[in-house]
């Protein structure tokens, strides 16, 4: 790294640690969770990751503040601001608990409290910092029955679930509602195979004051609301927190509740519960029979008064339902707002009265008594919420007392076959990408767990692969960044930025790593084998070393000693170490065993194995016959239209290469070799299909200026192959290679290759598959000229038996 680089470094982490209250409490966290002891009299309550104190966690802590055996135990309640904490100081002194103290989220207390309370409470998520101790015990009730998809079902973001699956991983218990709640959140969560812990199939804490016909009598007195009919209206919040769109919001729910308060009446009132960005931009001065729900109540507290609901695609009618009364769906935006998500049911199978205009609105508040029995619905997803399960988590978690609950432990879905760990890489448009996928869409899920495991900031371009990831295939997502020490920090910089070893760095490395193994999963969860499939990553090197009872397996796709001088992504310190310490190294082509016996000359050969790429045969044949079609960031000069032109034009001839656009693929002197030959042959054409890289720019800029206008290239295509296939040669001009997987592509489309005569391909294209030439651009000319003016006489690959060897060799591997 160049002392600029490191520079901006030091200074880009000096700003966060003054500025960012969550840089600094990953430091303040790790200070306790390595120096302080668990203290059994201590309750942390977390609710809406801090958004709001209410819910399920609110009414646990009420039912510890009644039990006069647990008086000592000091209840810690987390917000974000100062104004949250002295809102919820005056909350919950309103009703009546003691022995508490409500701190700021991320702040030094927050950390020293979060690391050493015996007992966690949470409805959503603990910070992404967070390492659940051996002897906390972690209650997770999560905070509704879901209508919107969630986890991997998320169409627009089936990457941000890291955080959430990682707080189920290491929850002891998981709270669902109903059998509905209990199944989507282990499908979508991917929780089978990985969750150690218990469900708890019982019901909602918060639910319970539905229940409470006292307490529901006393509001309504002290509110001065009795002969009133009450209608609740609780949208749910719409898209970001920018300023446009908490206007566009605002603007929506003031001409509704206009046109509301019109028909309203003395008898006939309405509360509104908005989120707080909009509920603050609101005057409700100006409506006559309107106003937001009164503070000093929970939530559901006030709303268990209430003769009607209305919201739209929040889980709270699932609750609501247990009053019995009114639900109406104010579905106004249906079309808009479920278009990036989708719903586990569909609305019109729901038993309650939908509309989508005010006027229909207005017409269903006027008779709050005219709507359909629902019991059916209630029995399905309300079946527990009678009971006070408030007290019966009490009586579990402080007292060991399972009486009348269901308790469901999660190992009892581990189905028992072996688990494989295997880290994706960033899942871009290259050829470890699409290897990767062609070994997943072949290998046995029937015999075998296999855990993709990529980190969320690096996929998140590439989402459309995760979409497309095979049926019994799951994955686990990194979100957060490891947990370190101040002086952690330093031992970091000096080993990955200035490359110095030495024996104290590595067993900071170690603690580290083991720390980290700690924050991402279960301590009790074992997988039998980990992959680190791209070969390069070197935290995930570094990670995967302090993994035991683990076969762990490190492929190498390519010549590492000449990488390492492109490859900015490369640390030769954690490569060579994983060579060292994994038992197995798989290199995915004949020679690069040699190449790693001279990195690490001292290993032994034994565990160094030949595992062949497997091809995604099929599905290069299925897509090379859909439409040429480019993605939402494919960059041409060319249109669609221009590219098929030529490539249905008989009287020419076409070449192409796909490859990145970074130097060691030689993409410079393919184009400059093109252009002298084009000027021989000018009805030939020359297709250059990439990804990244550092060269694009300056390519595109010398095929402009020259008017190379039969050279097209085109930057990030997902489906090349409309366009490979209808090309005649494939040509190959890079400097160094392992095997691309993009020659095997070209084989099963039946194309020639042509390619530099390099190590890796060599091996492979002299049995009769390719046509090999010089390596320069003097070889790459004469590989145009040979292939257009005569037959290069090449053999037929068979990608069936090539595959089948292959697929063993993976098997033989992890075994």
């Amino acid at each position: 790294m160049s002392i600029k680089s490191n520079y901006k470094t030091i200074k880009r982490n000096a700003k966060k640690l003054i500025k960012s209250p969550f840089f600094r409490a990953r430091f303040w966290f790790t200070h306790f969770y390595e120096n302080n002891d668990i203290n059994d009299s201590i309750a942390l309550f977390e609710s809406y990751n801090n958004s709001n104190f209410s819910g399920n966690v609110f009414y646990i802590l009420k039912e510890i503040n009644t039990r006069k055996e647990l008086k000592n135990i000091k209840k810690y309640i987390s917000c974000k601001t100062k104004e949250d904490q002295k809102l919820i100081t005056d909350f919950l002194n309103k009703n009546q608990i003691n022995n508490f103290e409500v701190i700021r989220v991320h702040t030094k207390k927050y950390c020293q409290i979060l690391s050493s309370a015996k007992y966690l409470f949470n409805n959503a998520t603990f910070p992404t910092y967070f390492i659940k101790k051996e002897g906390q015990i972690y209650f997770n009730t999560w905070h509704g029955t879901p209508l919107k998809t969630l986890g991997r079902s998320i169409a627009s973001s089936p990457h941000e679930i890291g955080n959430t699956q990682r707080n189920f991983i290491m929850a002891d218990y998981l709270l669902y509602p109903n059998e509905f709640t209990f199944e989507h959140m282990k499908k979508d969560y991917m929780l089978d195979n990985l969750y150690k812990g218990k469900y708890i199939l019982g019901g909602y804490p918060r639910n319970h004051v539905f229940y409470d016909e006292k307490r529901i009598r006393e509001i309504k007195n002290e509110l001065e609301l009795n002969h009133k009919e009450i209608i609740c209206y609780m949208p749910t919040w719409r898209g970001s927190l920018d300023k446009k769109n908490v206007r566009e919001q605002t603007v929506s729910i003031e001409y509704f509740l206009y046109q509301l308060d019109k028909v309203l009446s003395a008898d006939k009132i309405m509360f509104v519960k908005l989120h707080n960005y909009v509920s603050s931009q609101i005057d409700f001065s100006q409506f006559k029979y309107i106003n937001s729900f009164p503070e000093g109540y929970e939530t559901y507290e006030f709303l268990s008064v209430s003769d009607c609901l209305i919201t739209d695609y929040s889980s709270v009618f699932f609750d609501y339902a247990n009053l019995r009364k009114k639900i109406i769906l104010f579905a106004y935006d249906k079309e808009e707002y479920l278009k990036d998500r989708g719903m586990y049911l569909q609305m019109e199978d729901l038993p309650f009265p939908i509309v989508e205009t005010v006027k229909q609105l207005q017409n269903e508040i006027l008779d709050l008594n005219s709507y359909s029995d629902y019991s059916e619905f209630i029995n399905k997803y309300c079946s527990y919420d009678h009971e006070d399960y408030a007290k019966k988590i009490t009586d579990l978690i402080f007292f060991d007392q399972k009486d009348n609950m269901m308790i469901i432990n999660g190992e009892k879905f581990d189905n028992g076959k072996k688990k494989v760990l295997i880290y994706a890489g960033s899942l871009a448009k290259n050829g470890l990408t699409t290897s990767l996928q062609g070994l997943l869409n072949h290998i046995d899920t029937e015999k075998y767990n296999f855990i993709l495991f990529f980190y969320k900031n690096s996929v998140k371009k590439y989402t459309n692969v995760i979409k497309e990831f095979p049926e019994g295939i799951s994955y686990y997502v990194i979100q957060g960044q490891k947990n370190i020490t101040f002086k952690e920090a330093f031992i970091q910089f000096f080993y990955y930025r200035l490359n110095l070893y030495s024996k104290g760095i590595e067993k900071s490395l170690k603690r580290m790593y083991k720390r980290e193994l700690d924050r991402l999963f279960n301590e009790k969860l074992h997988f039998d084998c980990a992959i680190h499939f791209t070969g390069y990553e070197k935290h995930i090197a570094n990670l995967f070393c302090e993994l035991k009872n683990c076969r762990r397996i490190m492929y190498v796709h390519n010549d590492m000693s000449k990488e390492k001088k492109t490859r900015s992504n490369y640390h030769s310190l954690s490569v060579l170490k994983a060579y060292r310490t994994f038992e197995t190294i798989a290199c995915v082509r004949e020679g690069l065993e040699q190449v790693i016996m001279s990195l690490v000359p001292e290993i032994n050969a034994e565990k160094i194995k030949v595992v062949h790429n497997v091809n995604n045969v099929e599905r290069i044949i299925e897509n090379s016959k859909k439409p040429l079609c480019f993605d939402k960031d494919t960059v041409s000069a060319y249109t669609v239209e221009q590219i098929e032109d030529i490539l249905n034009n008989k009287e020419s001839k076409k070449y192409i290469d796909v490859a990145r656009f970074s130097p060691e693929k030689g993409i410079k002197r393919l184009v400059e070799s093109f252009e002298k030959f084009n000027k021989k042959h000018q009805n030939t054409y020359l297709f250059v299909i990439g990804g990244h890289g550092s060269e694009y720019n300056e390519i595109n800029e010398y095929v402009t200026a020259h008017q190379l206008n039969h050279i097209i290239l085109i930057k990030s295509l997902s489906n090349i192959f409309p366009i490979l296939v209808k090309c005649d040669v494939f040509i190959m001009s890079s400097y160094y290679e392992g095997l691309p997987m993009s020659i095997m592509e070209a084989l099963i489309l039946n194309k020639p290759v042509v390619c530099t005569n390099i190590q890796g391909p060599r091996e492979f294209l002299s049995q009769g598959y390719g046509y090999l030439v010089e390596d320069s651009s003097e070889g790459i000319y004469k590989g145009f000229m040979d292939s257009y003016e005569k037959d290069l006489h090449l053999k037929h690959f068979d990608s069936e038996d090539f595959n089948r060897q292959a697929l063993q060799e993976f098997y033989d591997i992890i075994e």
